[in-house]
């Protein structure tokens, strides 16, 4: 497995960032958020939906990423300068924790699932997975429970029954408002 830290520090693509963390513990979420703001970049970072290329990272952009209590999945939502949602991406993860700075960190399991604004989810790294288990990076339980957890949250979003995705426009303007007095 892969250990990454929400800061991204060891990102060399990221010029100059602004980070904040916070926990929020209510009735709809309990765990940390954090906001990773883009401030300048080397150049901008696109993806392609089928037909569609997104940009989803450039200046002035905001990486929102929620780590809820007790789940094995990292939610990233990205917005662009204007506050609009350009997507989510779902990191399958071992486990997560907190550094000795307070900043979250997260065992990647490989697998993503990326959600386009329009609804359109796609599996990806099916193949790196698939790789770590020949090259021992992960065991077959943490394989198959890499599976199982994909299999679960497509369930979730085919359905309508992932509410965290709804959260995160009010979770960034709640954190876009801390950075600011960065």
């Amino acid at each position: 497995m892969k250990r990454k830290s929400a800061a991204r520090l060891d990102w060399q693509y990221v010029l100059e960032r602004r980070f904040v963390v916070q926990l929020i513990n209510t009735a709809d979420y309990h765990g940390y958020v954090t906001l990773l703001r883009l401030d300048k970049v080397r150049e901008p970072l696109f993806v392609s939906f089928g037909q569609e290329r997104v940009c989803i990272a450039d200046q002035g952009y905001d990486w929102l990423q929620h780590f809820p209590a007790g789940e094995h999945f990292v939610l990233l939502s990205a917005f662009d300068r204007e506050g609009e949602l350009v997507q989510w991406y779902i990191d399958i993860v071992g486990s997560t924790g907190v550094d000795e700075q307070g900043v979250p960190w997260y065992e990647d399991l490989y697998l993503d699932i990326v959600v386009a604004p329009n609804g359109e989810t796609l599996l990806l790294d099916v193949d790196e997975l698939d790789e770590a288990l020949r090259q021992n990076k992960v065991s077959s339980s943490q394989y198959n429970f890499a599976w199982q957890q994909a299999s679960a949250l497509l369930d979730a979003l085919e359905t309508d029954l992932f509410r965290l995705l709804w959260l995160s426009d009010l979770h960034h303007e709640q954190l876009a408002a801390a950075i600011k007095a960065y």
